[in-house]
């Protein structure tokens, strides 16, 4: 999925003529190039503040235009906008959720109502509801639940009031969040501090065989000392967690991890990782021979074995497309071995052409790539074997600004033919933003991660079901580092805070240990 927001607010900035303070350029920067909290997608919260460092910047004629609902923003006190942006500054969630979604009649009556508000100061006469929790919903009028940024709705057609309702929060988030931001920077305000508690699941069920249970929930805050860049992956009973220049080994159960391998030879990023029926870890990586040269990066897959022992180098640069960077975004290994790799940057030794997903033997040698036909694959490369052995790959519609409804679904590989195989396609319930992590479910033929929360499908249905909705989530959804167990639960690694650190090749970001915790999410 395309980064639209983004788009849509540097085309806003382009249009305006804006020329931004050096300053204010490379804190959009920070924003931006902050390890993504979620695979490279810009979310909804760092939209917003790239907005509202955008707002601030337009023309007086346009702030002019705002009229009465400039008036109605700046009748708020400052506690009602602290409230405001606490409540975007804690949530879990980077985007905002629904317990249903807009019927199309309400959609269109949402566009005229917003202009409505905003060119002719329609109001509504009260607010929303704010909820503590979700059970306090009982389907009459519109609420919302803060901890999550879930909005939840009747199950009616919602009236005028009940979306001027929801028009007007939205406006008053935006303008608190610009104005905190701006008495943040003049140093008359400071950034909330938030402290969570965390409840660890009993040491009981840690030091016993439950762990392994397929059923079983778990809260495990990390104790190791591994600062965690941008992947982690599952083995059979064991997860890798990657660093800058290493790579971790830790239990199914474990709060801890050990070290799995560093013997690198240059600087080295961990770009995605898998393990086959042996026991070897795939590792895809970016190797730099000169750091003080950000782009004279290289491609290289190394291979492990679960020991630790390096067993082969596969050189990427055959595959690189012309003055391309070269990148691997997830990887899997079928059950004959073959290694297949979704990236970008690469092309097919054999037909010349650009891939999106390509397919290795063990040793490296070109099998084959995927032509999607007439589908798009996901951006963020889902991978993923299936209880049938095969690999699995997100597919989609291609983007069309005149339809822009998002339909989803899950391919398997066909590596004969270069092309997908069996096709569930438009699978996912409305509002589905995009679904990543493919994995066999404990009790279905599938379990995925997406966008909106945990997902079950099995072939045949004509949907799959949401069976852990993001806004249930006991963390940061959308800021975290996620993989799938072979038993069918999802891992969470929830990175609350970072230590960033200059260098040759760029700020790095690093997950704070103590600030670390994996939740196992039953797929059920």
């Amino acid at each position: 999925m395309k980064d639209r927001w983004e788009e849509t607010l540097f085309r806003m900035a382009k249009q305006e003529q804006i020329i931004m303070p050096e300053s204010m350029s490379d804190k959009i920067e920070e924003i931006l190039c902050k390890p993504s909290r979620g695979k490279f997608h810009m979310n909804w919260k760092r939209s917003l503040i790239l907005a509202a460092a955008l707002t601030m910047l337009v023309s007086a004629t346009a702030a002019a235009s705002v009229g009465a609902v400039r008036e109605r923003m700046e009748a708020m006190n400052r506690e009602k906008i602290e409230e405001y942006f606490t409540q975007i500054y804690t949530t879990k969630i980077g985007m905002d959720n629904y317990n249903r979604p807009y019927s199309d009649t309400e959609k269109e009556r949402m566009n005229k109502l917003r202009e409505a508000y905003e060119n002719e100061a329609r109001f509504p006469k009260g607010e929303l509801t704010m909820l503590d929790d979700p059970e306090e919903y009982k389907g009459k009028g519109v609420a919302l639940l803060g901890d999550t940024t879930t909005f939840f709705f009747p199950d009616k057609e919602m009236s005028d009031e009940e979306l001027l309702q929801i028009i007007d929060f939205m406006h008053k988030r935006d303008y608190s969040l610009q104005k905190m931001n701006e008495m943040i920077a003049a140093g008359e305000a400071q950034t909330p501090v938030v402290e969570e508690e965390i409840e660890a699941t009993d040491a009981s069920i840690l030091d016993g065989d439950a762990v392994y249970e397929p059923t079983q929930e778990l809260t495990i805050p990390y104790t190791g000392e591994l600062e965690l860049d941008l992947t982690i992956a599952a083995g059979r009973n064991e997860l890798f967690l990657a660093g800058f220049n290493t790579v971790h080994r830790m239990e199914i159960g474990s709060s801890d991890s050990a070290l799995f391998f560093d013997d690198f030879d240059m600087e080295t990023r961990i770009l995605a990782m898998c393990q086959d029926a042996d026991g070897d870890v795939y590792m895809a990586l970016w190797q730099w021979p000169d750091e003080n040269d950000a782009e004279n990066r290289m491609l290289v897959v190394w291979v492990v074995n679960r020991d630790g022992k390096l067993l082969r180098k596969i050189d990427m640069s055959p595959y690189m497309a012309p003055e391309r960077i070269g990148y691997v975004r997830r990887m899997a290994i079928d059950a004959d071995g073959y290694l297949y790799l979704s990236v970008a940057g690469l092309k097919s030794p054999k037909e010349g052409q650009e891939c999106e997903i390509l397919v290795l033997d063990r040793e490296g040698n070109y099998v084959s790539r995927i032509a999607p036909g007439e589908y798009a694959l996901d951006i963020n490369g889902g991978l993923g074997v299936g209880k049938d052995g095969k690999v699995y790959t997100c597919i989609e519609n291609f983007y069309d600004p005149d339809n822009p409804e998002n339909k989803m679904g899950i391919a398997s590989l066909d590596i004969q033919k270069g092309t997908l195989g069996e096709i569930y396609y438009d699978i996912m319930p409305e509002g589905t933003i995009m679904i990543d992590i493919i994995a066999p479910g404990a009790e279905s033929d599938f379990v995925f991660w997406g966008y909106n929360g945990i997902f079950t499908y099995n072939m045949g249905d004509e949907n799959a079901k949401n069976v852990l909705p993001a806004y249930e989530a006991p963390c940061d959804w959308e800021g975290a580092r996620y993989c799938a167990l072979p038993d069918g639960r999802i891992v969470i690694a929830d990175v609350s805070d970072y230590r960033v650190i200059e260098h040759p090749l760029g700020k790095r970001f690093l997950a704070v240990p103590e600030k670390t915790c994996f939740y196992y999410m039953p797929g059920m």
